[in-house]
């Protein structure tokens, strides 16, 4: 075994992020912070977050390149009458 084989070669990537753990005394006020920070959230993230559930619950929907269907075009009048 050489001195190369034992040398770990790991990806140049910066460990640091914006996460912090944060400890909570009760389930309540775990919920509020989390409701705080949903709130915060910017259109495009609630759009991503929501484009995510979309395709965790919907993706069996999905075409084989990941797209979406067209949607059908289908209009339907309702004749009603007058009373």
């Amino acid at each position: 075994m050489t001195e190369e084989d034992n040398i770990v070669n790991e990806p140049d990537i910066a460990y640091t992020s914006q996460k912090k753990i944060t400890f909570f005394n009760s389930f309540a006020e775990a919920e509020d912070h989390g409701l705080k920070e949903m709130a915060n959230h910017s259109y495009e993230e609630r759009l991503r977050n929501l484009e995510t559930i979309r395709r965790r619950t919907y993706g069996h929907l999905l075409m084989p390149d990941g797209s979406w269907p067209p949607l059908k075009k289908t209009i339907t009048i309702v004749m009603g009458t007058f009373k």
